[in-house]
């Protein structure tokens, strides 16, 4: 009870003095008495009573419906309409209002309702079979890989009413990532739905002529299931996806998360998924993993895997390289000036000369990142033993510590040119190897002293003739548990003992 009313029940129920009253409220005897004398229909209308609008006038009110109605007679384009500030400047400026711009939003509003400009929107409960259905769609995430900060895409996979989630992220949302995506999708829930609902992204729909694209029909095709778009800017259609892809950016990669590589993120978001089938839907209380047996129930089967991706033709530069999206790819030095076919998948970049494979890369995304082959420049750095000091493709490329200190050693005893020139020599034999047995000659170069080329060519020849034929039938390869290295000591004119 306010004030108003306990006075009012001191003096006609209590039946106090106006003075008394006065004296316990801490009011004047004023106030009180008119508290006290009011008519008891005021009372009622007390807070109800209608205050004549100064600010608002006739004039201003006119101004705002016929804003409204240029705006509804002219079809004007929703995202062009006048803003409640743009009105609140008009009617300030030509209408001298003086009042505030919290009032012009109020009166665009009501305005809006009385022309219909403004589309009320219902909904309805949707109720879809389980494991028919599946919705995809994708947000923007930024994180941190391997120190790099970086803006990807995770996409979510869906499935309505079950509250099972699949997702993975990708650095790009090129047809290549749709693709990778719903075969990592499938897979993981072990089948195909009869259906998947998308947004009209340009991906899968034409937006001028609203027509299916190449690779949507081509996706279609190979899992043999049925595409269902979303009425344009109604993302609600597919609430279930539009909400796990929200959850999913909530719950897993809050912040800035860090990782090493892309792999070990996806690897980490497959984990994630796998810790919600653990959890209990929402309404049902059932466990989540009785619903995905449900699902797996009403897929279609499998069919064998398959790469997404595009070709796409380039011309090879001098450098040896061809350039997508910023990123420079390498492939022999006999390619220079020809044009290459290549294969571009969400992981690898791979060029072709007709049909024969002659370089794989895999894919970069980060800001000054290239991919040079040192294998493919070995060639041109024997021609040009100068360049090596200051070679690139040398700088980017991660030795193992043992090639690192056969280089080293090979300088110290051979000076900077000659070792240099014997190591990018050396590195030539792994073409004709394993890196295994590649470590293992260079190894045993160094401990026989022989750390010329010559040297762990002789000692990788007798290696590999070791695992083709048994040591009782060539004895004369081993000489006391050692390899014989009396043809390399005596072309290089050691004197033996």
């Amino acid at each position: 009870m306010d004030e108003f009313n306990k006075v009012r029940k001191e003096f006609f129920v209590n039946k106090k003095s106006i003075y008394k009253i006065a004296q316990e409220y801490n009011r004047s005897w004023a106030t009180i008495n008119n508290i006290v004398i009011i008519p008891e229909h005021k009372v009622e209308l007390r807070g109800k009573r209608n205050k004549k609008n100064y600010v608002i006038t006739p004039e201003v009110l006119c101004k705002i419906n016929e804003l409204i109605e240029f705006e509804v007679t002219h079809k004007v384009p929703k995202k062009q309409r006048f803003t409640a500030n743009f009105i609140f400047k008009k009617v300030k400026l030509e209408c001298n209002y003086t009042g505030s711009v919290k009032r012009i939003r109020t009166m665009v509003a009501i305005a809006r309702k009385e022309f219909k400009a403004t589309n009320v929107k219902t909904f309805l409960n949707l109720d879809f079979e389980i494991g028919k259905y599946l919705q995809v769609d994708h947000g923007e995430v930024e994180l941190i890989i391997n120190g790099n900060r970086f803006i990807g895409y995770l996409f979510v996979g869906s499935v309505p009413g079950a509250v099972l989630r699949f997702c993975q992220f990708y650095p790009t949302k090129a047809a290549e990532a749709w693709g990778a995506f719903h075969e990592e999708c499938f897979q993981y829930f072990g089948g195909v739905f009869s259906n998947a609902m998308y947004d009209n992204d340009s991906v899968l729909k034409i937006n001028k002529t609203n027509e299916e694209t190449k690779f949507a029909l081509e996706l279609q095709m190979h899992y043999g299931f049925k595409s269902i778009y979303c009425t344009k800017a109604s993302g609600w259609e597919k609430g279930a996806v539009e909400n796990g892809v929200g959850y999913c950016r909530r719950n897993f990669l809050a912040g800035l998360p860090e990782f090493n590589s892309l792999t070990e993120l996806n690897i980490y978001l497959v984990d994630q998924c796998d810790a919600l089938l653990e959890t209990k839907h929402y309404i049902s209380g059932k466990p989540l993993r009785e619903y995905l047996e449900t699902v797996k129930e009403n897929l279609l089967p499998l069919n064998p895997g398959k790469q997404w991706g595009r070709y796409d033709d380039f011309i090879i530069n001098n450098f040896q390289q061809f350039t997508y999206q910023d990123h420079s790819y390498s492939v022999p030095e006999s390619f220079v000036g020809s044009k290459v076919k290549v294969f571009i998948t969400v992981n690898e970049i791979t060029a072709y000369d007709d049909d024969k494979k002659i370089a794989t890369h895999p894919r970069k995304f980060f800001t000054g990142e290239d991919s040079l082959l040192l294998d493919h420049y070995l060639d041109q750095l024997i021609k040009k033993p100068g360049a090596i000091p200051h070679a690139r493709v040398l700088k980017i490329e991660n030795f193992t510590s043992s090639l690192l200190n056969y280089w080293t050693k090979l300088k110290d005893k051979h000076g900077e040119k000659e070792g240099n020139l014997q190591f990018i020599m050396t590195l030539k034999l792994k073409r004709q190897s394993s890196s295994e047995d590649f470590e293992m000659a260079v190894e045993m170069a160094m401990s026989y002293e022989a750390i010329l080329y010559d040297g762990v060519k002789s000692i990788l020849n007798q290696i590999q003739i070791e695992q083709v034929r048994s040591i009782e039938d060539h004895p004369t390869l081993l000489s006391d548990d050692h390899f014989n290295m009396d043809q390399y000591y005596e072309l290089q004119g050691v004197q033996l003992d």
